[in-house]
């Protein structure tokens, strides 16, 4: 059993003095989550975060570093797996989705976010965020 390590983004922006986050529909298992990906060899968890935004959602949202949540849990092939998610503001960014990989994509308040944002952490990822936000 080995360790996979991904980073990404809890991506969110502010319209008509609303919160929302973007959530995405993965092709592979229909599961709901953030955008994110595997880091690639000499590429930091940053770097790797803004890479896989702008590969799956075509955003280049305005990243806060000095926020990050990390879960761990365990994939079908045994191995452990470790996500590390950034915040990032989109302002004004339209989503274009990368058809290979994400099936849908939804911006959400955070109670809308409960009934699709369900296991491996993801809800207290997105509670740690939006508790961030608000003291911003």
């Amino acid at each position: 059993m080995g360790k996979e390590y991904s980073a990404g983004a809890i991506i969110y922006r502010q319209q008509n003095n609303k919160r929302e986050f973007l959530i995405v529909q993965s092709i592979v298992n229909n599961n709901w989550g953030f955008s994110k990906g595997h880091i690639e060899a000499g590429e930091s968890s940053q770097q790797a975060a803004q890479r896989e935004v702008f590969e799956e959602v075509h955003l280049k949202p305005k990243f806060d570093f000095d926020f990050s949540t990390t879960t761990h849990y365990f994939i079908p092939n045994g191995n452990e797996k470790e996500v590390t998610l950034y915040l990032a503001f989109n302002s004004n960014g339209q989503v274009k989705i990368q058809k290979e990989e994400i099936k849908a994509f939804k911006w959400v308040d955070f109670n809308q976010a409960k009934k699709y944002l369900l296991g491996h952490g993801k809800m207290r990822m997105l509670k740690q965020a939006n508790d961030y936000i608000d003291k911003l």
